[in-house]
């Protein structure tokens, strides 16, 4: 895990070029306004949740996936986890071999 804190101190995401938000709830459509806000929407490459009724639809123009597919399609990005259920989320990404990590809690 690489950083844990709100969205507006992590200055781990300069770098990050394939960013995945996991949540596509409250906090995490805070987190993709932070990000449009801040020109880095075009670094967005999807959402993923848990809620396989999500998937397939979007956020404020950004797909939402599963786990699976995010994964699948980015090994190598920046995975935002951006829920309260935090533990799990992680045991997930860890478990698909995901290392860039970051915790972001609400501002």
């Amino acid at each position: 895990m690489k950083y844990i804190g709100t969205i507006e101190r992590d200055n781990e995401l300069k770098g990050a070029s394939q960013i995945v938000i996991y949540g596509a709830g409250k906090v995490g459509k805070e987190v993709l306004g932070f990000l449009k806000e801040n020109g880095w929407l075009g670094r967005v490459s999807c959402f993923c949740d848990n809620d396989n009724r999500m998937w397939g639809s979007s956020v404020e123009g950004v797909l939402v996936v599963s786990l699976l597919e995010a994964t699948g399609r980015y090994p190598q990005g920046t995975y935002l986890i951006a829920s309260l259920c935090v533990r799990q989320m992680l045991e997930s990404l860890l478990g698909y071999g995901i290392e860039d990590i970051h915790v972001i809690r609400e501002s």
